[in-house]
């Protein structure tokens, strides 16, 4: 009986043992188990995450051979007879193709006096971030002129050469750099503008006499604060000016885009600001199908899209045109998801119908009148000068596309596209004097002088609202002229407009008044 006893302890023994044995590999098993699942579910995210990053490197493949994939079904086109749309040649305004038009005069009758250049900046980096910005090239192909500027800035630079030159604007790099930053000149941008202040040399080299002993008072620069404008502004003198006038010059600083100088604080500019944006809305509210389309894009498009951005089709047009002006890809969001040809031709199509729709607005107009008054002030200040001091001969105003189309509005101006001026756009006021002595002895003073407007190289000073009123004058100028399309208008009109007729539409005969609210 106790063999048995000790027997059943040595088996409880070995059941015990062999439970727990038992219990010990099921938890291993159990352990085992779970590292098996843990393994193969980081394999399935390591498949995914390869599968990501090969989309995405396909991508950027297609991005360094300039295609994208514009039908959604994952075919790919070249970008270049994109290119090759007159529409965007235009807006893009290669600097290759930028010329003189009508500026100047073979006349003998008149006697060119002074000129006041208003540019638009450059070609720039947009306004927002958008996708795939790494892989835009910023840089170039950039006119050969910009290697000559750019070691003639580096030679003078510490110099007392450039401090003057740059005046109040130290600290600011005279030269674009190679990045495509938000806002940032490009150097195919200053490329635009060393080519138009080339062919603008070109015409006005022989008809304006400046004293290189009185530089300061012969030539006047301004240019807003931005890096943008004061590359442009330092571009195009550059090319217009010789090597000893350039270097003489100070850029002096704009207060604001709007140039307002002594003039800026306008709420009622804010105002009329605000229901003409609510106009706009409405313009494009009665396009459902464009209203989707920007949305849509704006999903494509913008890095961080947001509920302002996602609906405004200017903002879309500045960031399309990140791509289409250097020659990049249009982004994806996926192979099915792709901003495609049609859809900026739609865009587009849309806001030339859009810009016809602004010389109707009341709002806008208003608006105008009252950002641009500090501006034509200094103008006409300078217009004045020319006329009792016969100084100064060249006055630079380097902006933006807004400053441009503020004046040309409140001038009554509201054709030939300077409702939204391309890169590198020029307003040109010339200040002529006529030969007529007897006008000159016995008329009124200032009398025997006139102005032109040219935009882009074409004379708009038909458009010009005041001008338009005195027909007769202009009428006779512009039948006794010997080239084509030269058109004056007498310069006692536009200092007339200012004192007398500007505020007409606010029926107020001040600026303070008119800006109140």
């Amino acid at each position: 009986m106790r063999y048995t006893k000790n027997g059943m302890h040595k088996k409880e023994a070995e059941m015990s043992f062999f439970s727990s044995f038992i219990l010990r590999l099921t938890v291993q098993h159990r352990a085992l188990y779970c590292y098996l699942i843990l393994s193969l579910w980081i394999l399935i995210l390591l498949g995914v995450m390869y599968r990501y990053i090969g989309l995405e490197n396909d991508s950027l493949n297609l991005l360094k051979h300039h295609t994208t994939e514009i039908n959604g079904g994952g075919t790919t086109k070249n970008l270049f007879p994109f290119l090759k749309l007159p529409s965007l040649i235009k807006v893009c305004n290669p600097y290759e193709g930028i010329s003189a038009g009508s500026e100047g005069s073979e006349s003998k009758q008149y006697v060119l006096e002074g000129i006041l250049i208003l540019i638009r900046h450059g070609d720039r980096g947009p306004l927002t971030h958008v996708q795939n910005i790494s892989s835009v090239n910023c840089v170039g192909p950039y006119d050969p002129l910009y290697a000559k500027f750019e070691t003639y800035i580096d030679n003078i630079t510490g110099t007392s050469a450039l401090s003057q030159l740059l005046g109040t604007f130290h600290g600011i790099p005279p030269l674009p750099g190679i990045e495509c930053g938000l806002g940032l000149l490009t150097r195919i941008g200053a490329s635009q503008l060393l080519a138009t202040g080339k062919v603008l040399r070109n015409v006005y080299k022989n008809l304006l006499h400046i004293n290189g002993s009185l530089i300061k008072e012969e030539i006047k620069a301004y240019s807003t604060r931005y890096r943008r404008t004061l590359q442009s502004a330092l571009a195009f003198l550059f090319t217009f000016l010789s090597n000893d006038h350039f270097q003489k010059v100070t850029l002096q600083e704009a207060p604001s885009l709007s140039f307002c100088f002594d003039d800026c604080a306008c709420p009622a500019a804010d105002h009329y600001h605000r229901k003409f944006v609510m106009e706009t809305y409405h313009h494009i509210l009665s396009r459902p199908s464009i209203l989707n389309l920007v949305k849509s894009s704006s999903s494509v498009i913008y890095e961080f899209p947001d509920r302002k951005t996602s609906t405004d089709p200017h903002a879309l047009k500045d960031a399309v045109l990140t791509y289409v002006c250097h020659g990049a890809n249009l982004p994806c969001s996926s192979p099915e998801s792709c901003i495609k040809i049609e859809h900026i031709n739609a865009l587009f199509t849309y806001l030339e119908w859009e810009s016809k729709q602004f010389s109707k607005s009341q709002n806008l107009k208003m608006e105008c009148l009252l950002r641009a008054y500090g501006l034509l002030k200094n103008i006409i200040s300078h217009l004045l000068r020319i006329v009792s001091e016969k100084r100064p001969r060249i006055v630079l105003y380097s902006g933006h596309d807004k400053t441009i189309s503020y004046l040309a509005t409140a001038l009554g101006v509201s054709e030939e596209g300077v409702s939204s001026p391309q890169y590198a756009s020029r307003l040109i006021f010339e200040v002529y004097r006529s030969n007529d002595q007897v006008a000159a002895q016995y008329g009124p003073v200032g009398s025997d002088y006139f102005f032109r407007l040219l935009f882009n190289g074409k004379d708009i000073t038909r458009l010009v609202q005041f001008c338009k009123s005195d027909s007769n004058s202009f009428k006779e100028f512009n039948s006794t002229s010997s080239k084509s399309n030269f058109n004056l208008c007498p310069l006692e009109s536009i200092v007339r407009f200012l004192h007398d007729d500007y505020f007409a539409l606010f029926n107020a005969s001040n600026i303070r008044d008119a800006c109140s609210v």
